[in-house]
């Protein structure tokens, strides 16, 4: 993760940067999308145990013969996103690489799993306005865009299409011209993204578009 400098937004890659922005790397929009993901990560992090045995989770009451010794099956898929290698080691990674961009101590996080999300996840908000400032962030921003995906699959939130077509065509520019491709309005993820450019837009600000 190095410093770079680019007239485009070094996530969307479509946003032009000028104005205020102009000495930035990443636009609000993407620096918004961040902020709206890792809340995500925070509140589906809580939910994972309860997926642990398949079959089991919020939709009925948890009783005795409903455990692991009594013929549970261990969900890998969840084991996958607690465990070593996790959810925790991923997001770790980028803390890690953006401390160190700023000269700062960079050693991972130890601890429970449960420390090492909040404190990462929490380090990731206090350097994320520096790094909006002088790091391309489009890794992380993939990165956490995976993690929120496997994390809502695990926890059962993708069980039906959450997708949704908008009237209205992509509005950001390349030059002078308009993209004009299809947006698509996600419902788990609460995202409209573009199916040409791929630019993801501020959700709240397409919906104060959309009412204009």
């Amino acid at each position: 993760m190095t410093a770079t400098h680019s007239p485009y937004c070094t996530v969307c890659r479509t946003a032009a940067l000028y104005g205020a922005r102009a000495t930035f790397t990443v636009c609000q929009a993407c620096v918004d999308r961040f902020d709206d993901h890792l809340d995500q990560v925070e509140s589906l992090w809580v939910e994972l145990p309860d997926h642990l045995e398949r079959g089991r989770g919020h939709s009925g009451p948890r009783v005795s013969g409903n455990t692991k010794t009594s013929g549970g099956v261990p969900a890998e898929h969840i084991l996958n996103l607690i465990g070593p290698g996790g959810v925790h080691d991923r997001l770790s990674a980028h803390d890690v690489a953006i401390r160190q961009a700023r000269g700062l101590i960079a050693a991972l996080s130890t601890g429970s799993a449960d420390h090492r999300l909040a404190s990462t996840v929490r380090s990731l908000r206090v350097h994320l306005t520096w790094a909006a400032a002088n790091l391309n962030l489009y890794d992380l921003a993939c990165e956490l865009r995976d993690v929120v995906t496997d994390m809502r699959r695990a926890t059962g939130n993708t069980g039906e299409p959450t997708t949704t077509e908008l009237g209205k065509p992509c509005p950001r520019l390349d030059g002078d011209t308009e993209c004009g491709g299809l947006l698509r309005y996600d419902k788990a993820a609460h995202t409209v993204t573009c199916d040409d450019c791929g630019h993801q837009l501020n959700t709240a600000w397409y919906l104060r578009l959309a009412l204009a």
